[in-house]
C-alpha cells in the first residue's frame, strides 16, 4: 500500500513537472513568433535599420533571443513569488502584473544601459522616445506580455479543470424487442 502511494506521489510530480514544462515551451515558442515579428516591426525606428538583409536577421534575431531570456526571466521571478510555474492559469492578473513589470523594468533599463553608457545601438530621428527611451520597446513590453499570458491560459488549462472522460452509458439487462432501436 505504502509503495502505491509513492508511485502516485511520483507520478503526480513528474505530471507537474512535465506541465511546467509545457507551459515554458508555450511561452518560449509564442514569444518567439511574437517578439521576432515585433522586432522587424519596429526595424525602421533603429539606425540600423539601412544596414544588410544579413545584419538585420541576426540582429533582430539576436534580439529575439535576448527578449526570450527576459520573458523567462520574469516568468520564473513571477513563479518564485506565487511558488507555481503554473501562476498564469492560476493566480489571475496581479502575477501577471509582476510578470510584466519585471519584463518593464529590466528593458527600461537594458534601452538605457545600451543606447546611453554602452552606445550598442540607437534610434533614428523617428523614434518617439519617453525620457530617452523608445517607445517601440517600451510598448512591446506593455502589450506582448499580457497577450502571452492571454495564450498560456487557453493552450494550457489548469490542472483539475480539464474535462473528464466521457463514461459509457450502462447496457440495460433486458432483452431488446421489435419495436427497440438499437
Amino acid at each position: 500500500m505504502v509503495e502505491i502511494e509513492s508511485r502516485r506521489r511520483r507520478s503526480g510530480v513528474l505530471a507537474a513537472a512535465a506541465t511546467g514544462l509545457r507551459v515554458e515551451g508555450l511561452l518560449v515558442g509564442w514569444g518567439f513568433a511574437l517578439n521576432l515579428a515585433w522586432e522587424f516591426g519596429q526595424t525602421p525606428l533603429y539606425a540600423d535599420s539601412g544596414r544588410g538583409l544579413l545584419y538585420l536577421l541576426w540582429t533582430r534575431i539576436h534580439c529575439t533571443v535576448g527578449d526570450l531570456l527576459i520573458l523567462l526571466g520574469a516568468f520564473w521571478l513571477t513563479a518564485l513569488l506565487f511558488r507555481t510555474r503554473r501562476w498564469p492559469m492560476t493566480k489571475g492578473w496581479p502575477a501577471a502584473a509582476i510578470f510584466i513589470a519585471a519584463g518593464l523594468g529590466y528593458t527600461i533599463w537594458s534601452e538605457w544601459l545600451n543606447t546611453t553608457l554602452r552606445a550598442a545601438w540607437e534610434y533614428r530621428s523617428q523614434m518617439p522616445q519617453i525620457g530617452g527611451i523608445g517607445l517601440a520597446p517600451l510598448a512591446q513590453w506593455l502589450v506582448l506580455p499580457p497577450v502571452l499570458v492571454l495564450i498560456l491560459r487557453r493552450r494550457a488549462p489548469a490542472p483539475g479543470l480539464r474535462k473528464p472522460a466521457a463514461r459509457s452509458q450502462p447496457q440495460s439487462n433486458r432483452a431488446m424487442t421489435k419495436g427497440d432501436t438499437p
